[in-house]
């Protein structure tokens, strides 16, 4: 197995030193579940580089937006993004320096849909909330003066989940995306993949939490067959270019691969971007991990080609 980053073992030890448990532990109850929230707030807090500039929030449209300027426009693209956190945590403003940074770095407009969580608001509602978002950026598209017919999608884990399912319903309305980026996504409810075992203890994300927080999102749905939660499984001829980014140290990296792979073999113009030394989590970790701040940098000066 590839060592951890040393700034990343050196983060991962001092949380271990003061206790942090697993991100989704004592989530069986509603207290614990906002324990869980404030925690995550916490991390990334502790550990993304900050944001120069507030976003502005809307709440006019079916679920609230936060839209993020770039502080130089260089692209017409609209950019709809989804926050990570398992379904379960990220909302409100713990993903704004996410977002803002790729706004910054792409010079696109982000408008970073605020979805509902789950427990309290279980699959699909979720995903119907980003449908719902991207709809309504899409016909807001003038109030930032960018192009409504040039949408690029971006997310990372659960949000990664999401915006291919909003990929996929885009390509089956015959609406084109110009460039989706996925980061350490959670494409497939249905497979067995050894990263999970292998990296299931240590590395932030544990093969519990992730199993937690599957549940806290599905409750009583079956996930079988339902490519709205396992895109993996979907028919992907026609997505736009899209780019998947791995950790090499997340539960989650098999099957992140296999889904670039599948599209791949689908005849999309899939990227694999691996990062063999980095965990899950480490778009946060940009203010504390060199190599997750020059990751996150390289991802978004691809993404930004794409949509230029």
């Amino acid at each position: 197995m590839t060592a951890a980053d040393p700034d990343v073992a050196a983060l991962l030890a001092r949380w271990a030193e003061r206790g942090e448990p697993a991100m989704f532990a004592g989530t069986d109850t509603d207290e614990g579940i906002a324990a869980a929230r404030d925690r995550f707030a916490a991390l990334v807090r502790e550990t993304v580089r900050p944001a120069d500039a507030a976003p502005e929030v809307r709440d006019d449209g079916p679920v609230p937006v936060r839209v993020h300027r770039p502080a130089e426009r260089r692209t017409d693209a609209l950019v709809v993004h989804a926050h990570g956190g398992g379904w379960v945590l990220g909302g409100g403003d713990v993903y704004d320096p996410i977002a803002a940074r790729l706004a910054d770095d792409t010079g696109a407009v982000v408008v970073a849909v605020d979805y509902r969580l789950a427990p309290e608001h279980r699959f699909p509602k979720p995903l119907h909330d980003v449908l719902g978002g991207l709809a309504w950026a899409v016909d807001h598209a003038a109030d930032w003066d960018v192009d409504p017919h040039r949408v690029a999608l971006a997310g990372d884990s659960a949000g990664a989940n999401l915006v291919a399912g909003a990929a996929l319903a885009r390509r089956d309305r015959r609406q084109s995306v110009v460039g989706t980026l996925l980061v350490y996504p959670p494409p497939d409810f249905e497979g067995r993949y050894p990263s999970v075992r292998e990296n299931g203890e240590g590395f932030f994300l544990t093969a519990g939490d992730v199993v937690a927080c599957s549940k806290l999102y599905l409750g009583s749905a079956n996930p079988r067959g339902d490519i709205r939660l396992s895109p993996l499984r979907a028919d992907l001829a026609g997505l736009g270019p899209t780019i998947v980014a791995t950790a090499g140290l997340d539960p989650l990296r098999d099957a992140g691969r296999a889904f670039a792979e599948a599209l791949t073999a689908a005849g999309v113009d899939a990227r694999l971007r691996e990062h063999p030394t980095l965990v899950h989590g480490f778009v946060g970790f940009t203010g504390a991990v060199p190599a997750a701040d020059e990751a996150v940098a390289a991802l978004h000066r691809e993404f930004a080609a794409l949509i230029s």
